[in-house]
């Protein structure tokens, strides 16, 4: 890797120690057990390198949300157990404000690990502090990000050390930030996929791919907007704009899906009516959208085309999950709940080139074009 952000460059340099911020905010049930432990699993891969770099490890997690208050409940050693089993190292529990932190970092064996007690037990944690950016920062001499999750936010631990220390993109952050950025001119057929109930939560993402991708299919709720049957709070100027632009092409459906007294009903685009509830897109909509997705060499996809959850509307978000992973040559991105959700629901992860776990990071992040903890990383002149 070029990049000097990327973790492997830390092998050109000579640290001891690493902060790696990780989220290990798993879901849990309410006896306590990990519903789901991949966030863990996740970071294993940076985590060996620095051990085999001999880089002494001291991890920085959150877990649910204690608001700066110490709770038993969250604390990490509720998720000890699975940390050490997935990771493969022996691992101790220490709390930030422990006078002896930095002495039991020092006597640290190189192979095993530190994680830091729920570091939202510190109220100067989500409340952003430069004092407290910079007392995290004099615990290693080296940062690295591995939590793309919660890069979206303002946080101390996020965007705060990176000032204070050299630091660099774990290989999990890495690979989120260059599957979703990866939609350049290389791609002559790119193509993003946004669905979803309201043009009020895509607005700035269609601005954002405006020029980016050759082409724009809409689905979901928000395709009354475009066809100006609905009332919403965005101009209608800044959506005739976005018809009208020169850079990409926005498809819309030709037919769609719509209920209205508990009759579901297809219809051609022209003939919605006000009344008319969009559920899903209809059948020559799917062979349309199917015939784009088929032909792209890049595709992002954002949004179901309609209520999945219901058999009876169903058919146009599993027909992009089919077409999109027929499309064996293309790079495929996908990211969103629902669009997990329905990718598990229809098809399999797997066979996309890149699923994004990060929910809210993820919108934010093609809403945007990058992330405040990423940004900062970039941004970094000490590496």
């Amino acid at each position: 890797m070029n990049e000097r952000f990327h973790i492997s460059n830390i092998n050109n340099k000579k640290y001891d120690s690493c902060l790696l911020r990780v989220d290990f905010n798993v879901p849990m049930s309410n006896k306590g057990i990990i519903l789901d432990d991949t966030r863990i699993k996740v970071v294993k891969k940076t985590i060996d390198y620095l051990i085999k770099n001999n880089i002494k490890t001291i991890l920085v997690s959150h877990l649910g949300r204690p608001k700066g208050n110490k709770n038993n409940n969250l604390s990490l050693n509720k998720i000890l157990p699975s940390v050490e089993s997935n990771l493969g190292y022996k691992t101790h529990i220490v709390e930030f404000d422990n006078p002896d932190i930095h002495k039991k970092i020092n006597n640290l064996n190189p192979k095993d690990l530190i994680i830091i007690d729920n570091i939202r037990f510190y109220k100067d944690e989500e409340n952003y502090s430069e004092l407290f950016s910079k007392k995290l920062s004099t615990l290693a001499d080296c940062y690295i990000n591995d939590a793309f999750a919660v890069s979206h936010r303002n946080h101390s631990s996020i965007t705060g050390v990176p000032k204070y220390l050299p630091s660099y993109m774990g290989y999990k952050m890495y690979d989120e930030y260059t599957s979703i950025n990866n939609r350049d001119k290389q791609y002559d057929n790119s193509t993003a996929i946004f669905g979803g109930a309201k043009i009020e939560d895509k607005i700035l993402i269609l601005q954002n791919f405006i020029g980016k991708v050759k082409t724009i299919i809409i689905g979901g709720g928000m395709i009354s907007a475009f066809t100006k049957k609905t009332t919403h709070s965005v101009d209608p100027k800044l959506i005739n704009s976005l018809l009208n632009n020169k850079k990409s092409e926005i498809v819309l459906p030709d037919d769609v899906l719509v209920k209205s007294n508990n009759d579901y009903r297809c219809l051609d685009i022209n003939d919605l009516s006000e009344i008319d509830s969009i559920v899903d897109i209809g059948p020559k909509s799917i062979c349309k959208y199917k015939q784009i997705i088929n032909k792209s060499d890049y595709i992002l996809w954002n949004g179901p085309m309609g209520i999945f959850e219901d058999p009876v509307t169903n058919k146009g978000t599993a027909s992009i999950v089919e077409s999109i992973q027929e499309n064996k040559s293309a790079y495929t991105v996908a990211g969103g709940g629902s669009t997990l959700q329905s990718i598990n629901e229809f098809g399999h992860t797997s066979s996309f080139s890149h699923v994004s776990t990060g929910g809210g990071a993820f919108m934010e992040y093609i809403e945007n074009g990058s992330l405040p903890g990423i940004q900062v990383i970039i941004n970094n002149k000490l590496n």
